[in-house]
């Protein structure tokens, strides 16, 4: 650490003022960013002014990474929902005991699934689009409306191409 102290101290203060708005982008932990704002506040510069000037945290990054959050949570409960119908439907035709109670448990089983399936991943659309909008990216978006006429299993392979070009777009954010 007290190399890093060393290195941010011979920085000048619009480049120490990066580090603490995007830290995270540069892969620096809050220790760094901690670090910065203390040399900062030795060369004059309080916590108002930096907050006042923007150079405090990095709103967009923030919001972003919100919307990244809550797209990986959103397709992580579509799979969970997805899988949910899949079971049912393999059940429904082999289960032993064809009662009347049992068949409507699995059929509300069914619909609930079915309906939180589609809630959540027009949820994760959302998210997704929110995002792109946020770090302007709109061409990096793929029509949610393919995914409805392919299938889920379309959905499933690209959730893993999109979260991994969400993390780098991420980091793209000053």
């Amino acid at each position: 650490m007290k190399n890093a102290t060393e290195r941010l101290k011979k920085l000048d203060d619009t480049k120490l003022k990066d580090v603490v708005k995007n830290y995270r982008q540069y892969g620096y932990n809050e220790e760094i960013r901690d670090t910065a704002i203390e040399i900062l506040k030795e060369r004059g510069h309080d916590m108002e002014s930096l907050k006042l000037s923007g150079n405090l945290e990095n709103k967009s990054y923030n919001q972003a990474e919100q919307y990244f959050k809550s797209f990986d949570i959103q397709s992580k409960l579509a799979f969970m929902f997805y899988a949910l119908i899949l079971i049912v439907r393999i059940l429904m035709p082999t289960i032993i005991d064809n009662t009347a109670s049992v068949q409507l448990i699995i059929v509300a089983v069914f619909w609930i699934s079915l309906i939180g399936f589609f809630v959540t991943l027009i949820k994760s659309f959302l998210s997704q689009a929110k995002y792109y909008k946020q770090i302007d990216k709109q061409d990096n978006q793929l029509n949610p409306a393919l995914f409805f006429t392919l299938g889920m299993a379309l959905y499933i392979v690209m959730y893993f191409v999109f979260r991994k070009q969400m993390k780098e777009d991420i980091n793209l954010i000053r």
